[in-house]
């Protein structure tokens, strides 16, 4: 399939202003790599006009998507990465920056092989991501590495085979996390989620969910003052942290 990108770039000349970068990707095995250094930037889609934000969009398979925000209260959004094999890099360091990803959100485009790096230094941090709303993202790769304090990060997953690793380092961080999945029928079709802490006042709410009770969680910590909340279900009563 023959590639098609287009992105856009607006600078304005004000010192207070915004630097904006706008894609819609469509085409395999793209390779995009985006920086920005400063703050009150933006990162989304074609759609967005000066201080109006939509969400950028890719679509095709073996993709790689490198994204460095250096700088405070900046933006990244995506409601729409859909495709196999997508590959991800992401850099956030400063203070009070957006990140919103959608991943295969429709169901319509199946993302499976995906390998996710979300590395964030900083402090108050909001983070949303939502992997296979309508259907799952299997073999998925998500890493994050956390340094910093009173992040609030929330992410949504319907996978199976996947492994979902998490390192924290700071303090009144919180984390939400829910992972659905319909795995197969042997063990190495679950779920899997390693959580390292380290820090003291984090507030962690974490769900597993699969159909076949295939999930699997590590907790490594060194905290203080912290609560962390662990649901593994399959069906049954319905609980709550």
């Amino acid at each position: 399939m023959k590639n098609k990108f287009l992105i856009g770039l607006l600078f304005s000349v004000s010192v207070l202003a915004d630097n904006e970068v706008h894609v819609d990707q469509s085409g395999n095995s793209a390779s995009i790599d985006l920086e920005q250094l400063g703050s009150s930037n933006l990162i989304g889609g074609t759609q967005a006009t000066s201080g109006t934000m939509t969400a950028l969009d890719l679509d095709g398979v073996s993709m790689t998507l490198d994204i460095n925000q250096i700088g405070s209260s900046n933006i990244f959004r995506s409601d729409a990465i859909e495709g196999d094999n997508f590959t991800g890099f992401f850099e956030f360091d400063g203070d009070s920056n957006v990140f919103d990803l959608l991943l295969n959100s429709t169901g319509l485009i199946t993302a499976d092989y995906v390998n996710m790096n979300i590395d964030v230094t900083g402090s108050s941090n909001t983070f949303d991501l939502k992997a296979g709303e309508d259907d799952d993202v299997s073999y998925l790769d998500l890493d994050w590495i956390i340094s910093g304090d009173s992040n609030d990060f929330d992410f949504d997953i319907d996978y199976e085979n996947a492994t979902n690793y998490v390192d924290v380092n700071g303090s009144s961080n919180t984390i939400n996390f829910l992972g659905n999945g319909y795995g197969g029928s042997t063990s190495s079709d679950a779920g899997y989620f390693y959580l390292d802490l380290d820090g003291s006042s984090n507030t962690f709410n974490i769900k597993q969910q699969s159909t076949l009770a295939r999930d699997w969680i590590s907790i490594t910590s060194s905290a203080s003052n912290s609560n962390i909340c662990i649901i593994q279900s399959d069906g049954g009563t319905t609980t709550s942290c």
